[in-house]
């Protein structure tokens, strides 16, 4: 279901997709920009990296998409006003690099953790850029991810034109940590491997959303520690 990259960054631009947006914890965030580039889960997992556990790490290596990486079409925080589930840190990416790079391409129908195992290949993929333009309004935004597929290094980081990272205006009254500032210390260490990275961060300032108050009451201590802290 490899798609043609450059008739891809067609599609998009004509949807008025010029970015797309890979969100992940702050400690993933941190080994992707000391080691220079995105991976898939599979390729940190080989090289000995760090990266934070996620729920859907089981799934992903029954449907072998463990060593692949994952783009969403919109930037899901402000698209539902909400925090993205996988993480604060997002990377932002121009497509130009679907025009530059020769990297496998597919494009889902939907979100590995709601495929089951009877479906087929075909009920998973967009089998072509045809089908893909034909049905683009039948399927949600956060529905259609492109993947880079069988991912083993490094990759995009030179297409990263942002790295936006979520306040949660949270703090653990128990040990007084606030979260916003040990995540962004931690990142800042991951800075020291990679300086010229530091002006591509924002904080994100949010308006109308509803992400500082479910980080507030619908997140616990330790999920917040999985989401914002490396260790």
């Amino acid at each position: 279901m490899r798609l043609n990259n450059k008739e891809l960054f067609e599609l998009l631009s004509e949807k008025g997709i010029h970015h797309l947006y890979h969100a992940n914890t702050v400690r993933t965030s941190r080994t992707f920009i000391e080691q220079g580039g995105l991976l898939s889960r599979g390729a940190v997992e080989s090289k000995g990296l760090e990266q934070t556990p996620q729920s859907s790490d089981e799934i992903d290596k029954i449907f072998e998409v463990w060593n692949d990486v994952f783009l969403d079409t919109v930037d899901l925080h402000t698209y539902f006003n909400r925090q993205n589930y996988y993480g604060p840190v997002l990377f932002k990416l121009t497509t130009e690099f679907l025009n530059e790079l020769d990297i496998e391409i597919w494009v889902t129908k939907d979100n590995p953790i709601n495929w089951n195992q009877e479906m087929t290949t075909e009920e998973k993929y967009f089998s072509s850029l045809a089908e893909l333009k034909k049905n683009w309004d039948s399927y949600a935004r956060q529905r259609k991810m492109t993947t880079i597929k069988n991912n083993t290094e490094p990759i995009l980081l030179d297409y990263v034109e942002e790295v936006i990272y979520d306040n949660p205006g949270v703090m653990n009254e128990e040990t007084g940590v606030v979260f916003f500032n040990q995540g962004m210390a931690d990142l800042k260490e991951s800075l020291k491997v990679n300086p010229p990275f530091k002006n591509k961060f924002k904080t994100r300032n949010c308006s109308g959303c509803f992400c500082r108050s479910n980080y507030l009451y619908q997140h616990t201590i330790p999920e917040l520690n999985r989401l914002f802290l490396s260790n």
